[in-house]
């Protein structure tokens, strides 16, 4: 490795951490219309860091359920899926909800 390089792994670290803690925060903004039940099955993910499957489970509740969600988690859920490079197929619907 070269004088002043930042390993790759400290890049990773840091991502995956603003990711947790936007999708904590996403799902903090959605306690509202999520049941305990619901919550509670998208925080398990979160916990033992399945980030993408948590992110699928949010979207498939919100969907199946049609919940009335505000714009701005629509915005972070439209801005998480381009981070985490998610299929359409798991959140478009979301935003004809």
């Amino acid at each position: 490795m070269s004088a002043g390089k930042i390993p790759d792994q400290v890049y990773d670290q840091a991502y995956y951490e603003a990711l947790e803690s936007a999708l904590k925060d996403l799902l903090d903004a959605l306690s509202p219309v999520f049941s305990e039940a619901e919550r509670q099955e998208v925080q398990h993910f979160l916990d033992v860091g399945e980030y993408g499957v948590a992110f699928e489970t949010l979207c498939g509740i919100i969907t199946e359920e049609q919940k009335t969600i505000p714009a701005p988690s629509v915005s972070l859920i439209r801005t998480l899926a381009d981070r985490m490079q998610i299929d359409p197929h798991w959140w478009g619907a979301i935003v004809n909800l």
